[in-house]
């Protein structure tokens, strides 16, 4: 569907296209607006419908390149390009919602890492999309720092987990 849009494409009209086919609609709860861009920068152009120069530059840039002494060339210098990691958590979500649910004073980190079961790194990542999205609130710095639930984590949690208990 996205390598039949013209190459005139707005924003607004790639995110109503996206909303409208029920296969790409969940896409738009995971995408930010850049990776959208991105994916419709590097869709196939109707000079090539095949999509070979654009399947050969991908071929190419993930292939690794290396110098003389044969060592890799890294490209460090990465611009203002985003780093992003992943918790490798598939339920981290609403083990951390669950777990904040349960006490109204807020937690801290090393008791959310003790409650759920993962690892700290893991928490923080979880917790920075959470906050991301406005599902939990952080009160508080340093040994301070709790951690609560906002109506709409909540809200989430209750379309995650309906019989999740919510106080």
């Amino acid at each position: 569907m996205i390598k039949q849009l013209p190459s005139s494409v707005t924003l607004g009209e790639l995110v109503e296209v996206t909303r409208q086919n029920q296969a790409l609609a969940p896409v738009l709860d995971h995408f930010t607006v850049q990776e959208l861009i991105d994916l419709v920068k590097t869709r196939p152009r109707s000079g090539d419908p095949l999509g070979v120069t654009a399947a050969a530059a991908a071929k190419a840039a993930s292939e690794p390149q290396y110098d003389e002494d044969g060592n890799p060339l890294l490209d460090i210098d990465a611009g203002t390009a985003v780093i992003r990691r992943r918790a490798d958590a598939p339920d981290g979500d609403l083990r951390l919602l669950r777990a904040l649910v349960r006490q109204k004073t807020g937690r801290r980190e090393p008791e959310l890492v003790q409650a759920t079961g993962l690892a700290s790194d893991q928490v923080r990542l979880i917790l920075r999309n959470l906050r991301t999205r406005g599902y939990i609130h952080i009160e508080g710095s340093g040994v301070k720092r709790r951690v609560k639930i906002t109506r709409h984590g909540a809200g989430y949690l209750r379309k995650l987990d309906p019989t999740a208990v919510i106080a």
